[in-house]
């Protein structure tokens, strides 16, 4: 009997999530944050009543003799994980949403020549950046870095929110995230929030770390290619996305380390400045695949 009840909701439940699924897909922004809202209802209605169900079944409270309550340990143990299925559907529905909701506050965002470390080229359009390994003659400037291969953008911002999104590609080491317009330009720099630096990188080709004090290591799923930066100014906060997971990496509290005084601006590194050259760019993603 347990067996059939939980059948009866969990099948056209997650029947239910798959649609709302193929739904947020295809159709606009607006009527996906309207999908999402109508599915976290039923879904939260559902798993209550599936709760419910749960609790009815408990093995302590439950008269059923002990022959009928060993038969049912399987579907209980079905039962939870379909359940976990569901949360999970939910979670990863609202990350989406989430992202297609940030991507209104696309910027455009150009690299600054004269930020950066000599090393650095800087492509035309500035939309790109790759590593030569050689010291290149360029104008001398109190902006530029000269001790890390460091680029800032020349948009800087210092109120709202604004998303970009930055295509790693097949680099084996890269750091990305924001600077404040005040941090150190010459000399030895730490990437840390005391330092006025928010920002996330890979190393070495295996590890993802926050650069926090001290470093965070993150989990991720694969090998990010994009990377999508949310700064919300007014909340203080700063979001890494895995584009094609489409899950939030790590979030930054601006407020966390340095003074809040003056732009912030999108920052750009290539990685270390002794590891062997990797000549392919950080390309700034100009079309999301997703819009």
């Amino acid at each position: 009997m347990l067996r059939c009840r939980l059948q009866e909701f969990t099948v056209p439940l997650l029947a239910l999530v798959f649609e709302g699924r193929m739904r947020v897909e295809a159709y606009s922004t607006r009527f996906m944050e309207s999908m999402q809202e109508k599915m976290e209802k039923i879904l939260s209605e559902k798993l209550a009543v599936l709760q419910s169900k749960k609790e009815l079944a408990n093995f302590d409270n439950c008269p059923a003799p002990l022959e009928e309550l060993t038969d049912s340990r399987p579907s209980l143990l079905k039962y939870s994980e379909n359940t976990s299925a569901l949360q999970g559907s939910l979670e990863n529905m609202q990350a989406l949403s989430e992202l297609y909701k940030i991507q209104r506050y696309k910027v455009d965002v150009t690299l600054d020549a004269d930020t950066a470390h000599p090393r650095l080229e800087i492509s035309d359009d500035g939309k790109s950046v790759k590593d030569t390994g050689t010291i290149r003659k360029v104008p001398r400037s109190e902006k530029r870095f000269d001790s890390h291969i460091f680029v800032l953008a020349k948009e800087g911002y210092t109120s709202g929110r604004h998303y970009w999104q930055v295509d790693v590609g097949k680099r084996r080491s890269w750091v990305l995230g924001i600077a404040q317009e005040s941090v150190t330009r010459k000399g030895t720099v730490t990437l840390t929030p005391k330092n006025g630096f928010w920002v996330m990188g890979f190393a070495n080709g295996r590890e993802y770390w926050a650069h926090t004090d001290p470093w965070t290591r993150l989990s991720v799923s694969g090998k990010l290619q994009k990377v999508g930066i949310f700064l919300d100014i007014s909340a203080k906060k700063m979001t890494f996305y895995n584009i094609h997971k489409k899950t939030a990496l790590y979030t930054f509290t601006i407020s966390d380390g340095g003074s809040q005084e003056g732009k912030l601006f999108p920052f750009f590194s290539t990685g270390p400045a002794n590891a062997k050259p990797d000549t392919e760019p950080l390309k700034i993603v100009q079309g999301f695949d997703d819009e």
